[in-house]
């Protein structure tokens, strides 16, 4: 056998689309950018004037040079820690969010969604997931009301001890999809701002 056959080839899933979400990326891009050029340029207009200084006075401009450098990386590291901060929030507060929603429809409970805060990011995801958790929600009352309707209709029929064993395993189901529906939460979760 020739060694192409016996060659295994495994399925490239390589992901070739970097900006996925182009407003939310590009102004991200752009500010941290900006702030790395301004950066740069204040160093740099800076570190011009000590030369210069240094050049017409004779004196050597190196202790100012180094002693420059370090104010800039510490203000520059202090402007990126500070935007850092900021941009973490305006995700993780909204990850923090819906990851409680996310936790209250696993335990069989359907919060009322809050909007998020006006700065916040991941607002088009975050109106999917609300759209999604209606959905849900819609979906669990519609079987709620399909068990009432099927309960009423065994109701009569139900004369043997397994039949009301039954109704009675669906009107538990209906009762808790009714209250999981009809008595959504809404003082658990608080604002993450």
């Amino acid at each position: 056998m020739s060694d192409d056959i016996q060659k295994v080839t495994r399925p490239s899933y390589g992901r070739r689309t970097y900006i996925l979400d182009r407003e939310f990326q590009l102004k991200y891009i752009v500010l941290l950018a900006g702030i790395g050029a301004g950066s740069i340029l204040v160093f740099g207009i800076l570190a011009h004037r000590i030369h210069v200084s240094a050049v017409a006075t004779g004196a050597d401009g190196g202790e100012s040079l180094l002693w420059l450098t370090g104010l800039a990386t510490l203000g520059a590291a202090l402007a990126l820690g500070l935007f850092g901060l900021l941009f973490t929030h305006r995700v993780a507060g909204p990850v923090h969010v819906m990851s409680l929603y996310v936790a209250a429809l696993a335990a069989g409970r359907y919060p009322r969604l809050r909007p998020l805060r006006k700065k916040d990011e991941l607002k088009r995801f975050f109106e999917r997931f609300s759209e999604a958790f209606e959905r849900i929600r819609q979906r669990e009352a519609e079987e709620a009301h399909a068990l009432e309707s099927a309960m009423e209709a065994l109701k009569g029929v139900a004369t043997t001890p397994e039949s009301r064993a039954a109704l009675e395993t669906l009107n538990a189901l209906h009762t808790r999809k009714r209250q999981a529906v009809d008595n959504p939460t809404g003082g658990t979760f608080k604002s993450v701002a």
